[in-house]
């Protein structure tokens, strides 16, 4: 597996992460509780813009 194969699995993963907190946010009746994984999520999110601006930059040196 090259590294850009790994980074995409890594997207993967990185987007499961954000639908289980999505899904804990909205069922989450406590307000710090829904704030709490509502901020994870946000997090995930830009971690998977980080790792999606590594893939295009390496396919980009690959090309």
């Amino acid at each position: 597996m090259d590294w850009i194969e790994f980074l995409k699995v890594m997207t993967i993963d990185e987007k499961g992460a954000i639908a289980k907190y999505k899904h804990a946010a909205s069922k989450a009746t406590d307000p710090g509780l829904k704030k709490m994984f509502t901020g994870m999520m946000e997090e995930e999110k830009i971690h998977v813009q980080l790792i999606e601006d590594k893939i295009v930059q390496l396919q980009k040196k690959k090309a």
